[in-house]
């Protein structure tokens, strides 16, 4: 008929296109009746057909069966026999039936199944539809190794799939965030743990989720080359980019403009940026998100910014996540909000083991200020009586009580229920450490004269009072004499007009110039970087301010040291050019050839250094702690690696170099510890210290330090303030449930491997290609998957139309050998840390996990399919006594999934609060495998022996063959067996089935799975309608009622949770039969 048309043949092949079936696939035209068309489907043989569909004639398009597309054909005596298509015309279909045989056949003539899930298949063992028991296993295995994956992740196949350390922190903010149907979040963990990270999981995640995802990432300009480079190498999302998935710089807003109303997802990266209101196009960008942020199903917020120290900031940022909690007309509301929260935060922070015999005060005070809180009265209750019985600090019941408090205060009473922070306090062995400041000290032959004319300027303006730029730019010389600033255009700048004033500021520009073109400071670092070099395996990045010394630097060190030596250059992204890898990104990539990265101050942002042992150099030290924090920044984020040592030059004919260095060290800190969370302070002691220099010169730097550092200093006290807010809002060190049957589950890659490659490469006959290089001898080797099409060889046994979708996001069109005929997957690997080492990032290597497009389409065989879901075998073995007389014992084998009673049709398009549902089903009650054997007497064999649990042995092994019953072989069966076990075959397959399915229910084991689950469930419920009943009394107006209609939907949430749990569905995978004999009937 073409592809549409008004003459239409009755039983031809057709697809409907409206969307509410274009997921339903191949169906059978009826008939045609006044614009009308009526379509079959085909479930399966043996099956009762589905309901016809009435469309409009216009909605069907004829159907061609691609070459390797499974079809069933009755033949005269009522068997179902199975073939694949070799070709399809549009009017005769050529298939290849079993032993060889090939036929032109109509369509009329066949049946294809439908897409959607084949949910029994009981029918297929009832009509003798069955294939071999070595398919049967080969399914059941991958089924049992995928089900084992989606039970360890809780619904984030993406964690796993993705190219990172499994990290217990990350994935708990991962899990709260895609387990909540409201997925509006604040990811506020400290500078270095791994934000990004979480954010690109949830964005993998959603493009997993949904193949319409669109989603938008706003980052500042440094980090857009970085984050484009980790979506792709470590979330296989490159793709995406630039259609799909849009990384935007903050000040590109004609391109954000131009995709933001069509996204699904936003994620803003350093969110408290787009709080900054000093400019247009600042406060325009901040209108722009406001106006799209509320009607966005998903928003993601990073930013590492503390909420004391600028809460007008803050509060825009919260007033994106939640305008109605955080109205931006009323700051002083939230002012207040901050400052009642010190009595729970200084209480949660003495909620320490050790401090068990000075709770109580603590405890009285929590239920003076809170007495409304029934919740929480019963925890101060609980943690009271243990603490009436005198325990140790060690004491597992005084433990418990102690968490469960902290925890109810800490959820119920955060700034809010959707800010999540972990702090690197509680997860000190996340970063690496800093290891402390050690001097390069030399003599620089101009700075004397320097230093004398900056002085005399110094005191010459002492006379002029207050000028705080000036003060400012003052320090800045003094301490970075290699800022290249010039003092003259700074008081000029300021109005300073008077003749013999500007005559010394030029004065202190001409002798900074020849200090500048000094080469002591390049000296004295190359002779320092020689002797680091000795040590083996030790790499350095040198930080320079400005790009002319870093310049210098790198030319210098390359005629010093050779090759070893590259340059950091920004990278400039186009999204309609393809970005090339920067040369600098060799220091990553080959550490043992490229030991030394040269930096100037556009390093310090965007940049990941972390991993291996790494030396930091300051070339020189700006004025500002931030800029030092950004710095080792770099090196000490999330990761392994050893502790970061730093080492500074000092010019000792400059004693304020030198006094700043130990301001930094010894005041603020900053290279032992990351005082990212102390940005408020620096930046409020900033323009004091000038000020105070400028009167006092040197000395001043001292007295900073002194106020800054010890025990009751400036940073102490502000670190403290932090701590008890952040006690609050930052998550609980605590055990991340299910992390362990995670990391079980990533480190079973052996098993996992084998199950993959039985079914894919020796089952379906995918290509596998090894991409060993020059032969290594190694326990896991990459490799690419290949479909092979029909061109002499083997052919891969699933048809490409259907597989399509999936597999094509795994094909690499650049893999050598890779051809239209033979399309090659990327490269992948099964074990974690071939994936995530450098090599394996620097290649490109994917891991193999669910998540992944090519283990999708493989659940997606085992989803729709019906090879191996139903199997039939004679089991002949010399040593087997038989007990019935007909000749052989029969018995059943049922492998059920025990899952949540939970819709799964219409997945690609269910809403996200199905989804996020579905998640907390999962982990709440996780697949539960139960494999169950019947005799054909009824009789459950609770514990089956080996003559039926051996593995398919279809060659003689020993005593024993088995034999697959094909079509042929199931009519060649002896007489006996026929009017024994075969009289009424359908009716003995359901009976059966019956019993085992009862034996499934009243298992222990199974009882215990549904009882564990509803046990957990219901706490969960308690503690959450606790929580959200607490937050509801502290608020008011519509933010009471957003919180009370939030618990509504948690409660209806619940009820479904418990309800699915109670009652969960128990699908039935694969069925078989096992004829158990001594002798073989078959005469081969």
């Amino acid at each position: 008929m073409g592809s549409r048309g008004t003459s239409v043949k009755s039983g031809i092949f057709v697809k409907i296109t409206n969307p509410q079936y274009l997921g339903w696939g191949i169906g059978k035209l009826l008939g045609v009746s006044q614009c009308t068309a009526t379509v079959q489907y085909f479930d399966a043989p043996g099956a009762l057909l589905p309901d016809p569909i009435e469309v409009p004639f216009s909605q069907i398009v004829q159907a061609r069966l691609p070459a390797q597309t499974r079809v069933y054909r009755r033949t005269a005596e009522l068997h179902w026999q199975v073939g694949r298509v070799l070709e399809d015309d549009g009017a005769i279909i050529f298939v290849q039936f079993p032993n060889g045989e090939m036929e032109n056949v109509t369509a009329e003539q066949l049946q294809v199944r439908w897409s959607r899930r084949l949910i029994d298949p009981l029918p297929l063992l009832a009509v003798e539809a069955t294939e071999t028991p070595f398919l049967a296993d080969a399914r059941a295995d991958f089924v049992r190794a995928v089900a084992s994956q989606h039970h360890a992740v809780a619904g984030v196949s993406a964690a796993l799939c993705s190219s990172i350390d499994l990290v217990d922190y990350q994935f708990d903010v991962v899990r709260r965030v895609l387990s909540d149907p409201v997925q509006r979040y604040l990811l506020a963990d400290e500078v270095g743990l791994g934000k990004t990270i979480e954010a690109a999981i949830i964005v993998r995640q959603y493009f997993i989720d949904d193949p319409a995802a669109r989603a938008v990432l706003i980052v500042p300009p440094a980090l857009v080359y970085q984050w484009r480079r980790e979506l792709t190498v470590r979330f296989g999302l490159g793709a995406e980019l630039d259609d799909m998935l849009h990384v935007i710089a903050h000040d590109d807003l004609k391109r954000l403009s131009r995709v933001i109303a069509s996204a699904g997802m936003l994620v803003v990266d350093e969110a408290h940026h787009l709080s900054k209101q000093s400019t247009a196009e600042q406060r325009e960008l901040y209108e722009l998100l406001r106006s799209h942020a509320l009607s966005l199903p998903r928003l993601l917020l990073l930013s590492a910014t503390p909420v004391l120290g600028n809460a007008d900031e803050f509060l825009r940022v919260l007033h994106l996540l939640d305008p109605v909690v955080f109205p931006l007309d009323d700051l002083d509301a939230f002012k207040r909000r901050i400052a009642s929260r010190q009595v729970i935060a200084e209480v949660v922070s003495t909620l320490l083991p050790e401090n068990v015999w000075g709770i109580g005060p603590d405890l009285d005070r929590l239920l003076e200020i809170y007495p409304d809180d029934p919740l929480l009265v019963e925890k101060v209750d609980a943690l009271q009586k243990v603490l009436d019985t005198f325990p140790d600090e060690e004491n597992a019941q005084f433990l418990v009580a102690l968490e469960d408090l902290k925890t109810h205060l800490v959820e119920s009473y955060r700034l809010h229920r959707r800010l999540l922070r972990n702090r690197r306090a509680a997860v000190p062995w996340a970063t690496p450490r800093r290891a402390g400041m050690r001097t390069i000290v030399f003599s620089g032959e101009a700075t004397a004269t320097w230093r004398d004319r900056l002085e005399d300027l110094r005191l010459a303006l002492a006379t002029y009072g207050s000028i705080p730029h000036v003060h400012q730019s003052l320090l800045q010389a003094a301490v970075h004499p290699q800022s290249g600033q010039s003092l003259l255009r700074a008081l000029t700048l300021a109005g300073l007009d008077e003749p013999d004033l500007l005559a010394q500021a030029r004065a202190v520009d001409h002798a900074a110039e020849r200090l500048l073109s000094d080469s002591a400071r390049v000296n004295a670092l190359c002779g320092e970087i020689r002797t680091i070099l000795k040590a083996p395996a030790t790499q350095i990045v040198v930080f320079c301010d400005r790009p002319q010394d870093a310049d210098r630097v790198t030319e210098a060190l390359a005629r010093g040291i050779g090759h070893g030596v590259v340059r950091h250059g920004p990278v400039e992204v186009d999204e309609d050019t393809e970005v090339v890898a920067p040369e600098w990104e060799q220091f990553l990539n080959s550490p043992n050839q490229v030991r030394v990265l040269v930096c100037d101050a556009r390093g310090e942002e965007g940049v990941n250094l972390h991993g291996g042992r790494k030396v930091a150099i300051h070339y020189d030290l700006p004025s500002s702690p931030n800029r030092i924090e950004q710095r080792l920044g770099r090196l000490d984020r999330y990761g392994t690696g050893d502790p970061i040592v730093s080492y500074v030059l000092l010019d000792e004919a400059n004693p304020d170099e030198a006094a700043w260095a130990h301001v930094l060290d010894s005041g603020w800190g900053v290279f032992r510890q990351s005082v990212a969370s102390l940005q408020y302070l620096t930046e409020s002691t900033s323009e004091p210290l000038a000020y105070e220099w400028s009167e006092q010169g040197t000395a001043a730097l001292q007295v900073h330090a002194d106020q800054l550092g010890g025990s009751d200093g400036w940073v102490q006290r502000e670190v403290r303030q932090l701590n008890h807010q952040d006690s609050l809002d930052a998550l609980a060190n605590r055990e991340i449930p299910g992390m362990d049957a995670l990391e079980d589950a990533d480190s079973d890659w052996v098993e996992w491997r084998a199950a993959f490659k039985v079914l894919a490469v020796d089952s379906l006959q995918f290509g596998c290609r090894s991409e060993n290089e020059l032969g290594e001898q190694t326990t896991d080797t990459p490799f690419r998957v290949g479909y092979a099409y029909r061109d002499g060889g083997k052919a891969t046994l699933l048809p490409l139309a259907g597989f399509l979708k999936h597999f094509l996001a795994t094909v690499d069109q650049r893999a050598i050998g890779g051809s239209a005929r033979f399309p090659l997957s990327h490269q992948y690997a099964f074990k974690r840390n071939t994936v995530t080492n450098r090599r394996g990032l620097a290649q490109g290597l994917r891991l193999l996990r669910i998540g992944d497009p090519l283990v999708a389409s493989l659940e997606q065989f085992c989803a729709t399919d019906d090879r191996g879901r139903a199997f039939a075998v004679w089991r002949a073995n010399r040593q087997y006594e038989v007990n019935d007389p007909s000749g052989a014992d029969l018995y059943f084998r049922f492998d059920f999934m025990v899952r949540p009673a939970l819709n799964e049709e219409g997945e690609d398009t269910a809403p996200l609060k199905q989804r996020a549902l579905a998640r907390k089903a999962g982990t709440l009650l996780p697949p539960l495998a139960m494999r169950v054997w019947v005799h054909g007497n009824g009789r459950v064999e609770a514990e089956p022996s080996e003559f039926l649990t051996s593995k398919y042995a279809p060659t003689s092994k020993g005593a024993r063959c088995d034999f697959n019953l094909n079509a042929k072989r199931w009519r060649g069966l002896p007489t006996d067996i026929k009017s024994t076990w075969l009289r009424n075959w359908g009716g003995l397959c359901g009976s059966q089935r019956d019993i085992a399915t009862a034996a499934v229910r009243s298992a222990p084991v199974y009882i215990e799975h549904i009882q564990n689950a509803l046990k957990v469930c219901a706490q969960e419920r308690r503690l959450r309608r606790s929580q959200g009943e607490a937050r509801a009394r502290r608020l008011q107006g519509l933010a009471r009622q957003q919180e009370l209609d939030e618990l509504l939907q948690a409660e209806e949430m619940y009820a479904a949770l418990e309800a699915a749990i109670a009652s969960p569905r128990l699908d039935l995978d694969v069925v078989g039969a096992v004829f158990l004999s001594s002798i073989s009937p078959f005469n081969e």
